[in-house]
C-alpha cells in the first residue's frame, strides 16, 4: 500500500486559560495513529505530517475539537478546510492507480484481446495434464 503524506497546518486560537495552547495540541497529537510528525511553527500553528490512508485533516481538526480547542475561524481558513477536507475525500474514495501498473494492466488487456499466434486453443481441463 502507497502512502499518501501531507503536510497541513492548522491554526488554533490563543486562549486564556492555556497559554501553551498549541504545545498541548502539539503533544495531544504525536499519539495518533497515522499521525507521523507534529511541529510548533508559530504561536498560533502547527504542522501536522500524516498518511491520508489511515487518518484525514477532517478527523484530526474533529480530534483537537473534542478536546477543547478552538480552530480558527476567519474566511480564509475555512475556506482552505473545506478544500482540504474535499481534496482528501476524493483521495480517499477514489483508490488511483499508480501509473506503471495502468500501463501494464494497458498493454495485458491489449495483449489478451488480440489476435496472434501464441494462443492455446485447446481447452483448460486439458491444459493443465500437459
Amino acid at each position: 500500500m502507497l502512502e499518501k503524506l501531507k503536510h497541513r497546518s492548522i491554526r488554533i486560537c490563543p486562549s486564556p486559560d492555556d497559554p501553551d495552547v498549541v504545545k498541548s495540541a502539539t503533544e495531544l497529537l504525536k499519539d495518533v495513529k497515522g499521525v507521523l510528525n507534529v511541529r510548533i511553527a508559530s504561536p498560533n500553528r502547527l504542522v501536522v505530517s500524516y498518511n491520508v490512508r489511515r487518518i484525514t485533516l477532517q478527523i484530526i481538526e474533529a480530534l483537537l475539537t473534542e478536546f477543547g480547542f478552538k480552530l480558527q475561524t476567519s474566511l480564509f481558513c475555512r475556506l482552505m478546510r473545506n478544500l482540504c477536507y474535499y481534496i482528501e475525500d476524493n483521495e480517499c474514495s477514489n483508490p488511483i492507480h499508480d501509473q506503471a501498473e495502468c500501463t501494464r494492466d494497458a498493454f495485458i488487456t491489449r495483449y489478451i484481446r488480440r489476435k496472434h499466434g501464441c494462443r492455446d486453443h485447446r481447452p483448460e481441463y486439458l491444459r493443465r495434464y500437459l
